[in-house]
């Protein structure tokens, strides 16, 4: 008799750990990855890191051609991978062999149509180069941003710098030979989502 409960119990406990553990590993495709079953609906097998490895002009041809659900689905995973840069002042002067350091321009950096930023955007001299600085700078990750100086804060108007380093983090960017009274407004923008993430007007000189 008490073999028999003994027995039972071991197969019901068998039974009961069983049911939690194939519970708990069955989620609803729907729930499981959303993103990927929207992504494979615009393009078999396409997932998010095949998005992003895609080039400009093929996500802004993709971006054109799937509901507007799925862009949304996109701008939101990418605002849950921020990316992270930290670049000294002193990698500007190692960059120009130069031993001083000038601090000519400097301005706060604001979010665009409801996206965060902050931080400082600084405009720095060094020996023969010139340079942007990003400082204490954070803004809403997003996927190809890029960095413009621009005559009146659009692209059209304005002069590629870079690839966005990091969405987080101090960042130094080459700018020697631009004319930065005339190009004075950066412009941080996604030309495949069309969207403008934040700015910076140079308002103040230092001397």
């Amino acid at each position: 008799m008490l073999r028999t409960v003994t027995i039972s119990v071991i197969i019901g406990t068998f039974l009961i750990g069983s049911y939690y553990v194939v519970a708990a590993s069955y989620v609803q495709p729907e729930q499981q990855n959303k993103l990927t079953l929207a992504l494979t609906e615009v393009r078999p097998d396409l997932t998010y890191e095949k998005f992003i490895a895609l080039d400009e002009d093929e996500k802004s041809f993709l971006i054109q051609t799937m509901p507007f659900a799925t862009r949304n689905m996109i701008l939101d995973e990418a605002r849950n991978r921020p990316s992270f840069a930290y670049e000294s002042r002193d990698m500007m002067t190692e960059l120009s062999g130069a031993t001083e350091l000038r601090m000519i321009k400097l301005t706060p950096i604001s979010g665009v149509k409801g996206y965060g930023a902050a931080g400082e955007a600084a405009v720095y001299v060094s020996g023969e180069m010139t340079f942007l600085r990003l400082q204490d700078f954070g803004i809403a990750s997003g996927i190809d941003q890029k960095l413009y100086l621009t005559k009146d804060g659009t692209i059209e108007t304005g002069i590629e710098i870079s690839v966005l380093k990091a969405s987080q983090g101090d960042q130094n960017y080459d700018i020697s030979g631009i004319d930065h009274d005339v190009y004075n407004t950066l412009i941080i923008y996604s030309k495949p989502f069309d969207l403008y993430y934040g700015y910076a007007k140079f308002i103040r000189s230092e001397g």
